[in-house]
């Protein structure tokens, strides 16, 4: 049976413990630091959920390299789980965002069990922007990075 955006919602603060009304007037999670949005776009039971975080801002100097990197990582999605990095206009900060369909699938263990890889990717990313050893983006890459379109 399908859910709407809300049931999902509920469905997933009840999974991970939180108080479904508050994150439905926030739509924010804070999972291992990363404060997640979330978002609807579309018909409410059949849009996607938009989920996005901050990464940090990198500075000038190593911007050049950064950017370089994170559209090769773009490219195809080998390095991003399937989600998206960019750069927004007016701050510098790089985020990284993904969707999913609100499909029979989709329910709030899924979405925690989505949001947890989603983490994992944003961790490394975050890494790699603030130049931590880490995330040099030389030693150290996604392990589907290595795959090449």
């Amino acid at each position: 049976m399908r859910l709407s955006y809300e049931e999902v919602l509920k469905e997933f603060a009840h999974h991970v413990g939180l108080e479904s009304e508050a994150l439905l007037h926030t739509e924010e999670v804070l999972i291992d630091g990363f404060p997640i949005g979330l978002q609807l776009e579309g018909s409410p039971v059949s849009g996607d959920v938009l989920f996005f975080t901050t990464l940090g801002t990198p500075s000038p100097e190593h911007l050049g390299r950064i950017a370089r990197t994170l559209l090769e990582a773009n490219n195809f999605w080998v390095g991003t789980g399937g989600c998206t990095l960019g750069v927004q206009q007016a701050t510098g900060a790089v985020t990284l965002c993904g969707r999913i369909a609100i499909d029979d699938n989709l329910g709030g263990e899924s979405l925690a069990a989505l949001l947890g890889g989603f983490v994992d990717t944003a961790a490394f990313w975050k890494a790699f922007v603030e130049g931590t050893p880490e995330g040099d983006g030389g030693t150290l890459l996604p392990p589907s990075f290595a795959m090449r379109a």
